[in-house]
Formats: structure tokens, sequence, C-alpha cells
């Protein structure tokens, strides 16, 4: 994801949340680190970061599932 897609995604809260749902993992994990890094807004960590760990959770319950270890 290049900066500039992630200036328009964290512009606004809004916008943030109406793309949100159509990100990968890595994509949320860039994002949260460029908001860390940058204008580090609680808010929008936050949201980031509870999105991040649902699709994490949904991958590594996945994996054990599957006979994987963690």
């Amino acid at each position: 994801m290049t900066e500039e897609m992630m200036i328009g995604l964290l512009h606004d809260y809004n916008k943030l949340n109406s793309e949100l749902s159509s990100l990968r993992e890595d994509q949320l994990k860039a994002l949260i680190n460029y908001e860390c890094s940058t204008k580090k807004r609680a808010s929008f960590i936050e949201r980031l970061h509870q999105r991040y760990s649902k699709l994490y959770v949904a991958r590594e319950r996945a994996e054990l599932l599957g006979g994987g270890l963690l």
C-alpha cells in the first residue's frame, strides 16, 4: 500500500470506516504503523487495531482448527 493510499484512508474517520472491511491483515498492519509514526490519533489506532485483531484471531483459529500449532 502506498503512502498516498494510506493518507487517503486515514484522512477522516468516516472514510476509514467505509473502507475498513475491505482491507487485508497486512494492509491494516501498515496503516497502524503509519498512524503510530505520524499523527498518533488514539481513536484511529484503536479502530484499526480492533479490525486487525479480528482478522488475526480468525486466521489463527482457522489454522488451529485445521490441525496447526501456535
